[in-house]
């Protein structure tokens, strides 16, 4: 027993018979122990449905290979856009200058 254990313990000793005191002792540790598996259950509960809506809401997002193949596809027929126009801008750019540049 715990320090703390023994003077409950000459406590109840002291008001009820020792038989008594040592009942009261057990019924109040195994009360405690029923809390604690209890509380450790829950927490075991929650957390093993945490990882599941975890689970389930990655396979919602991210659902496959191809969904991530086809935003590839997509972002690269995007990139090549952007490029075009930047070519475009670009010459339509160098031809003001140069028309500028002839114009004096």
């Amino acid at each position: 027993m715990s320090t703390l254990e023994l003077k409950v313990y000459d406590i109840f000793k002291s008001k009820f018979t020792e038989q008594e005191a040592a009942t009261v002792l057990e019924y109040i540790a195994s009360k405690t122990k029923e809390k604690v598996d209890e509380k450790a259950e829950t927490y075991q509960t929650l957390q093993s449905k945490d990882l599941e809506s975890l689970r389930k809401e990655i396979h919602t997002v991210f659902a496959s290979r191809e969904d991530f193949n086809k935003l590839e596809v997509k972002l690269s027929e995007t990139k090549v856009e952007i490029l075009r126009w930047m070519f475009g801008i670009f010459l339509a750019m160098m031809l003001a200058i140069i028309g500028l540049y002839f114009k004096k």
